[in-house]
């Protein structure tokens, strides 16, 4: 107690001399004189607690780069910090003397520099940045682009919804700002612009507005609906009527939550904010119901394979099979994929509203499927003792070294010889079968999947956080084959320097350091709440994988080429790069080929990149409210 006391001296008098002292010796005896004060509150005592100001700044500082102590003392401002509300929650609301309500806010200025502490301590950053709420929570919002991230922050430190940035300008107002530009970009293009943007910004608005702690005078919500009204009048000679429609919903939006109400968020709301067709126009009904008929004599394969398919209970969409044989110490190993490219045109109608849905949507209570069920669940789906037509890979690996002896793709149809689930698939590995057609196929997978993992090297972090599903035997198995394939395919045409859509990830150095540092804490697991902390640190460091034209490998699987062709009845990648293979593979090209469609495949990977965040948010969101009737 005498050395604490010592401390508290030198703060009440000369805090440079602090400087010479044991700095982990410093913060204990700050957190315990801090402790001291707030325990012993007493609302009618007059306290001076401008040195505890002072206090704060020089634990800050202290802490900048002593983790241990971080974790140490992380606890006991909790502690210290839930301590101080139950005191703000005693306090009566009425009847206060002037020097009460001076002490009160005192002890609010109290926490709000501890909180100021904590977020330095409870985020530890990968980047230096000026440890104040101010400074991080304009990171998050700006730079991490996280609207999980920035949730938990406002939960963890709500006053941070009324902080104000270094020109004075409050939070919401540089919110708004970026929302009315993204705004601006949306409806300026002549087919409305990227939706990601609007979309997030209009989540942290939200969140800002919801927050119990953000106050908003009148005058200030007069002026930022008066910037919103500004807004609309300068953008209100649009000549597309849906650009319209689209300015007045986002702008009556934020009106009606400045406004302090909330919209009725049922199915249908969601499905056009997020710009989500559950339904099919008429037009393509027709278009499928056209394709199904004309597709009704489907030749007969040239070959006889045992082919399976291998998904989960209920599948809506099934898009890919296996066959394998072995004979003379190599596995020929087949993978079937679906071909969507063999029914429907470039050209279609069908093939455009693909495109402008990117992929299927999976939702409580169904699918949304990318193309009419018609035909991506029947005609085109590889159902059971069915003709259809299919991309399959072919590839002689040999047994002793692994290397690919042939590999070949041909466009042919085929039969599919029994559909399974992966409940099946683990069940026979098990227990056996009386049927030994499928007995033998499945122990074949299960002995080439070890094969084909060496093509990649997936990252735990990725691994645990990318792929959160049930991580089954045979769900690794056949994602085994799907890599396999995807990377070859990629390969294939990073080597012949031809058109091509490809699926990378990209990691710098410096993400790869701090992922490093993650991963060794990760594999210790030695405390829950050290964990979480890692997993939002780990989502928020690990970029996202993104389509491209241009190969830049996949961090995440550690492999160097990669692309997806293995699922084109829910995604529409896998239908671009089906037509590259077919145009630049299975046919003749001419030079004026390679520039289109290098041209198309810079249009079409920019489209469904601007697409997935927000398409992910309204599989998020329509989750949220699975109980909401259309």
């Amino acid at each position: 107690m005498a050395y604490n006391q010592h401390i508290k001296n030198i703060l009440l008098s000369d805090n440079v001399e602090l400087l010479t002292h044991n700095k982990n010796k410093v913060s204990t005896a700050i957190v315990d004189i801090l402790e001291d004060e707030v325990l012993n509150f007493n609302l009618n005592e007059e306290t001076d607690y401008d040195y505890l100001y002072k206090a704060f700044d020089i634990l800050v500082n202290n802490l900048r780069d002593t983790k241990e102590m971080q974790i140490q003392l992380y606890d006991r401002f909790t502690y210290i910090n839930n301590e101080m509300k139950n005191i703000l929650h005693t306090i009566p609301k009425e009847g206060l003397t002037e020097k009460q309500r001076a002490k009160i806010g005192s002890l609010h200025r109290i926490m709000n520099k501890m909180e100021d502490t904590m977020l330095r301590i409870y985020y530890n950053s990968p980047i230096e940045y000026d440890p104040s709420k101010e400074e991080y929570i304009y990171y998050i919002i700006f730079d991490l682009k996280n609207i999980n991230f920035f949730r938990t922050a406002c939960e963890k430190f709500p006053h941070m919804a009324n902080s104000v940035n270094k020109k004075g300008i409050p939070l919401i107002e540089v919110v708004l700002n970026k929302y009315l530009e993204a705004l601006h970009d949306y409806i300026s293009k002549p087919n409305l612009g990227p939706l990601d943007d609007l979309i997030y910004y209009d989540k942290v608005l939200t969140t800002i507005l919801e927050s119990d702690k953000f106050n908003i005078s009148e005058v200030e919500k007069e002026l930022l609906l008066n910037k919103i009204i500004k807004f609309r009048e300068n953008h209100s000679r649009l000549t597309s009527q849906r650009a319209k429609e689209k300015l007045y919903f986002y702008t009556n939006s934020a009106f009606i939550k400045l406004n302090g109400d909330k919209e009725e968020e049922t199915y249908s709301y969601l499905n056009y904010k997020y710009e989500v067709h559950d339904v099919f126009k008429e037009a393509h009904k027709s278009e499928a119901k056209q394709i199904y008929i004309a597709n009704q004599q489907i030749e007969e394969p040239k070959y006889n394979k045992q082919i399976y398919t291998f998904d989960g209970e209920g599948a809506c969409e099934i898009d890919d099979g296996l066959s394998i044989s072995f004979e003379d110490g190599i596995y020929h190993l087949g993978v079937h994929i679906a071909d969507p490219t063999a029914y429907i045109s470039e050209d279609s109608i069908i093939n455009d509203e693909a495109r402008k849905r990117t992929r299927s949507l999976y939702i409580e209570d169904g699918c949304i499927p990318m193309y009419p069920l018609n035909l991506s669940k029947d005609l085109m789906g590889l159902n059971e003792g069915k003709r259809t037509y299919s991309m399959s890979y072919y590839f002689d690996i040999d047994s002793r070294t692994g290397n690919i002896i042939k590999f070949d793709i041909k466009a042919e149809p085929i039969v599919i010889t029994k559909n399974m689930t992966y409940d099946q698939f683990d069940y026979i590995l098990r227990h056996g079968t009386y049927d030994k057609n499928i007995e033998e196929t499945l122990i074949l997978l299960n002995q080439v999947s070890s094969i084909l993992k060496q093509v990649y090297n997936e990252d735990l972090i990725y691994h645990e956080f990318h792929n959160l599903r049930d991580s089954s035997v045979s769900r690794g198995i056949v994602e085994s084959a799907m890599i396999y394939a995807n990377y070859n395919v990629a390969k294939l045409f990073d080597e012949k320097e031809l058109p091509f859509i490809y699926r990378c990830h990209v990691v710098d150095e410096e993400q790869i350091q701090e992922l490093t540092d993650l991963q060794e804490r990760l594999k210790l697991r030695q405390r829950t709440d050290q964990m979480v902390k890692d997993l939002e640190m780990i989502k928020n460091l690990f970029p996202r994988a993104y389509y491209t034209r241009i190969n830049d490998g996949h961090y995440g699987l550690g492999i160097d080429y990669y692309s997806h062709v293995t699922s084109p009845l829910r995604r529409y990648a896998d239908n671009v790069a089906n037509r590259c293979i077919k145009k630049f593979v299975l046919n003749k090209y001419t030079e004026e080929d390679v520039k289109s469609y290098n041209e198309y495949i810079d249009m079409v990977t920019e489209e469904i990149n601007q697409k997935r965040r927000s398409l992910d948010d309204y599989e998020i969101e329509i989750g949220k409210r699975k109980s909401i009737k259309k």
